[in-house]
């Protein structure tokens, strides 16, 4: 529960494979300007070593770096939209101790030829067009599954209709953070 008079961050963390989808869903999404609303591809963005030096799980550490990041500021952010490729058991513990009250993780997962494909063509990174990273989409996939979290699937969709999803899940999880915030009041 947050403090009488702050705002409760609400966190939305999408993970997968590299080429599934992930980053153009949050361009999309930062397109539409939602109030409030902040989409961040967290790969992108270097943290310092020294603090984190003690954990050896850099996409957790990330995930903690955020969380803290928008905490110590006012920012005026109502929920992040994080890109990242965290495990979803580490992304639900790393959530579980920052005690962030609105979080939901998502999978975000297509076809490992499709994904390939965009890889090669759309990314040019073939160095990650790999049997590794399919084996990394594969475990995700399980990992959401075993989890019961929410997937969107970019496979054969267009973007448009794999946003609209990720849209309805941004609009619920604000819902849910803002009638909470009211009925602290």
């Amino acid at each position: 529960m947050s403090k009488p008079g702050s705002r409760s961050l609400a966190i939305l963390v999408l993970t997968g494979a590299s080429g599934a989808g992930k980053t153009s869903l949050i361009l999309k999404l930062n397109e539409l300007a939602i109030p409030g609303v902040e989409g961040i591809n967290c790969d992108r963005v270097r943290i310092e070593n020294h603090e984190t030096a003690d954990s050896g799980d850099r996409q957790a550490d990330i995930l903690r770096y955020w969380i803290s990041h928008f905490r110590q500021r006012e920012i005026g952010i109502d929920l992040a939209v994080l890109d990242t490729q965290i495990r979803p058991h580490r992304a639900l513990e790393v959530l579980k101790d920052a005690t962030v009250v609105h979080a939901q993780i998502v999978l975000v997962d297509c076809d490992p030829l499709k994904r390939n494909q965009r890889l090669h063509e759309d990314r040019g990174q073939p160095e990650l067009s790999n049997p590794k990273m399919d084996c990394w989409a594969a475990y995700l996939r399980g990992q959401a599954d075993a989890l019961n979290l929410s997937i969107i699937d970019t496979s054969n969709d267009p973007i448009d209709k794999s946003f609209i999803e990720l849209e309805l899940l941004v609009r619920e999880l604000l819902k849910q953070a803002s009638t909470e915030a009211t009925s602290e009041l």
